[in-house]
């Protein structure tokens, strides 16, 4: 992961001509200001994934932080490397241990962590504490929705956690507002997932009664491996891919000398093979769009043969 190199302004000029020039850069549009004085290249912010712009946010606060702050939250999810739904928070996410209620200022959120037994580890640049891995993944499940905290969750599987820490972890807490959603989320965490966009779409079609899928069913006819799918439903023979764009239109996606044209014929090559395999009857795509429409999906879904559970309560968000 890249690193935003922070410019610094301001107090360590007494003449002020530094912090002038940079400010009158940032109104210019070739810098961006993060916080007074502090500022980064317009161009490599523009670049960078927005992991490596919150890393520089939280970088423009650091030395304005008491030591006893410890960061939490979506910023230690950026500097774990946790995937995230859009763009990270513009304010940096901090426990306080002496605060017994939460503080919104202008680029820091202050938590609440009186009483709170924190476990942490230290940023290698800066010696600053921030949560470890299974405690970062819970403050995320207790206080964000299912499509922020369940890739994240995915990915924290996948580095080796126990899910039986994920658990433990939440029992710990004595939060009553997101424990349950925070729970559900573990709970739909899977390992296995390919990719955040899959994570998302494995959470839409649990709000709307989906079965649970197997994740990254193998498919072989007798040319060999076909390949793995994104959901597959085995006792209706049904095979769903979560078709992001990524894999079309983003050239670092793909082989050098591959065009976006070879990528749509070798897929469509190699849904045909899934199609004729004996244990597949239907086969459905949904992406984005209908990830974050619920009739849409709905519709992709029945067309496949996937059944649909009424829900008797609201799913948790």
């Amino acid at each position: 992961m890249a690193r935003l190199t922070i410019i610094r302004g301001g107090s360590a000029d007494p003449s002020g001509r530094r912090g002038s020039a940079l400010r009158a850069a940032a109104d210019a549009g070739t810098l961006i200001r993060l916080t007074p004085g502090r500022f980064v290249d317009a161009d490599e912010w523009r670049r960078a994934t927005p992991g490596e712009r919150h890393i520089a946010r939280v970088k423009a606060v650091h030395d304005r932080l008491a030591a006893r702050l410890v960061v939490s939250h979506a910023s230690a999810a950026a500097l774990h490397g946790l995937p995230w739904l859009g763009e990270f928070p513009s304010t940096v996410d901090v426990i306080d241990p002496l605060r017994t209620t939460a503080q919104t200022l202008a680029h820091v959120r202050k938590r609440a962590g009186a009483g709170r037994s924190l476990r942490t580890v230290s940023m290698v640049a800066n010696g600053r504490l921030l949560t470890g891995l299974v405690s970062t993944a819970v403050d995320v499940a207790i206080s964000n929705e299912l499509r922020i905290s369940v890739p994240a969750l995915d990915v924290v599987l996948q580095r080796g956690v126990e899910r039986r820490a994920l658990f433990a972890e939440i029992e710990q807490r004595n939060a009553v507002h997101g424990r349950h959603r925070a729970m559900t989320a573990v709970e739909l965490a899977d390992a296995a997932s390919g990719s955040p966009g899959e994570s998302v779409g494995r959470v839409a079609l649990d709000e709307l009664g989906a079965p649970r899928p197997v994740l990254q069913q193998e498919f072989r006819d007798t040319a060999g491996l076909i390949g793995r799918v994104d959901f597959w439903f085995p006792e209706q023979g049904a095979v769903i891919e979560f078709d992001g764009r990524a894999k079309y239109v983003d050239q670092s996606m793909r082989s050098a000398g591959v065009t976006a044209a070879d990528v749509l014929v070798a897929e469509k090559h190699r849904e045909d093979r899934i199609r004729r395999h004996p244990d597949v009857r239907t086969f459905g795509r949904f992406g984005w769009r209908e990830a974050n429409d619920a009739e849409a999906l709905r519709g992709v879904l029945r067309s496949a043969g996937v059944p649909l559970t009424s829900r008797s309560f609201d799913r948790v968000r």
